[in-house]
C-alpha cells in the first residue's frame, strides 16, 4: 500500500511551499518582483549588488538579492493566469507585499513603439483564475503609489512611458487574434477591434490575475512591461533581451522609493 498524507487541501509538507520550493520560515523579501519568463531572473541577477537562487521548480524560478542596500526578491510566473495564480498565492504564505510584473507586451496603439515602457493603471480582466476570487465587475488596479514610483524612475532615466489601462488574455493566439498557417481555425476574432474601440492600450497575459489577487489580499501591485510588439503596424523585436534589461533596472532603482 502506498503512503499518503492528509495534505491535499493544503499541501505544504515539512512547511515547504509545494511548487515554489520555498520554507515558510525563509525571511523572504517583502518586495517582488514578478517576470513571466524563468530565464529573465538572470537579468535581475546581472543587476543586483548581490543574488542567490533559491529554488527552480517547473516555470518557477526563485530568487533573492540586495540593490544598493535594498532587499527583494524575484520569482518567474510562466505564462498566463494558472501558473500566476499559484505564485501569487504561495507568495503571500511567505508574507509579501508589494509586487512588481516585469515583462512583455504588444501595444495596440499605433503611435506606441516597440522597445516604449507601459505601465498599467488598470487592466480588462478577460484572464481565467481570477475569476474564482471575485467576479468580473470587480476592478483590476495597480496600486497609485507604486505607478507613481515607476513613472518617476522612468522619467529619471528618460525613458518613454505610457500610462492607461491594459487588457490581460488567457489565449495567446485566437485570443489576442493572432493566426497560425496551416492550422484549420477560425483565427477572426472581435477582442481586437474591441479593445482598441475601448482604447485599451495593451495585451498582456497575467497583470490582471496580480492585480486582482493583490487588491483582495491588501497587499500593492504594479506593473512594467517593455513593448516587444506592435499589434497595428505589425512591428516585432526580434531580440529584445536589451528592453527587458532596461525594464529590469528601472525596476530595479525603484527600490530606493518605495
Amino acid at each position: 500500500m502506498k503512503k499518503t498524507d492528509k495534505i491535499a487541501n493544503n499541501p505544504i509538507r515539512d512547511n515547504l511551499l509545494p511548487h515554489l520550493r520555498i520554507n515558510l520560515d525563509s525571511n523572504f523579501p517583502e518586495v517582488v518582483f514578478l517576470p513571466g519568463d524563468p530565464s529573465r531572473v538572470d537579468i535581475f541577477k546581472e543587476n543586483a549588488d548581490e543574488f542567490e537562487y533559491l529554488s527552480k521548480n517547473r516555470e518557477f524560478v526563485v530568487g533573492k538579492g540586495i540593490y544598493k542596500n535594498r532587499r527583494f526578491g524575484v520569482c518567474s510566473t510562466g505564462i498566463g493566469s494558472g501558473s500566476t495564480e499559484i505564485a501569487l498565492i504561495e507568495l503571500f504564505e511567505l508574507g509579501c507585499r508589494s509586487f512588481i510584473r516585469v515583462g512583455g507586451c504588444g501595444t495596440l496603439n499605433k503611435d506606441i513603439n516597440c522597445g516604449d515602457i507601459i505601465i498599467n493603471s488598470g487592466m480588462v480582466r478577460l484572464g481565467g483564475s481570477s475569476i474564482n476570487y471575485a467576479p468580473k465587475e470587480y476592478p483590476a488596479v495597480a496600486d497609485p503609489e507604486l505607478l507613481v514610483t515607476l513613472l518617476n524612475t522612468c522619467k529619471k532615466f528618460s525613458e518613454k512611458c505610457h500610462v492607461g489601462i491594459g487588457a490581460s488574455v488567457d489565449s495567446y493566439y485566437k485570443g489576442q487574434g493572432r493566426s497560425i498557417s496551416g492550422l484549420k481555425i477560425d483565427f477572426k476574432t472581435k477582442i481586437f477591434d474591441e479593445m482598441m474601440n475601448l482604447n485599451v492600450m495593451n495585451f498582456d497575459m497575467e497583470t490582471e490575475t496580480i492585480y486582482t489577487l493583490s487588491s483582495l489580499n491588501k497587499v500593492r501591485a504594479v506593473n512594467l512591461l517593455a513593448v516587444h510588439g506592435n499589434r497595428v503596424t505589425n512591428e516585432w523585436l526580434s531580440d529584445y533581451k536589451s528592453v527587458q534589461q532596461k525594464a529590469v533596472r528601472i525596476s530595479l532603482e525603484s527600490l530606493i522609493e518605495l
